[in-house]
């Protein structure tokens, strides 16, 4: 068996999950109930893409104050949304089968990583 291959299928089948979950997030609206997919859906996109908020809160924090709070401050506030994501992440995934919260409803706000204020172009 190919040493790589399992990475592989694990990128893939969360790619497949992603598009499955892309129902309810690309209107960016919530939708009237979750279900245990949309939890392990939410789950898995947070374990594997909660870094994205290093990137994020470095530009957002450079744009609001200036580029060394950017490299300081940003950095530091997106590593702790990052642990913050990942263990929300690997909550979700976890309890998954339970409606814990209730209805499982998303444990953050917003729900995916992307869906966070981002950059602001001009």
């Amino acid at each position: 068996m190919e040493r790589g291959r399992g990475w592989r299928v694990l990128m893939l089948g969360l790619v497949l999950a992603g598009l499955v979950g892309t129902d309810m997030v690309q209107a960016g609206d919530a939708p009237a109930s979750y279900t245990a997919g949309d939890k392990l859906v939410r789950g898995l996109a947070n374990v594997f893409l909660g870094f994205i908020e290093i990137p994020r809160n470095i530009h957002n924090t450079t744009e609001e104050e200036s580029l060394l709070a950017g490299w300081t401050v940003g950095v530091g506030k997106g590593l702790g949304y990052t642990v913050m994501r990942m263990a929300v992440g690997v909550y979700e995934v976890v309890t998954f089968p339970f409606p814990l919260p209730k209805d499982y409803v998303p444990v953050l706000e917003p729900a995916f990583v992307w869906q966070a204020p981002g950059p602001k172009y001009k």
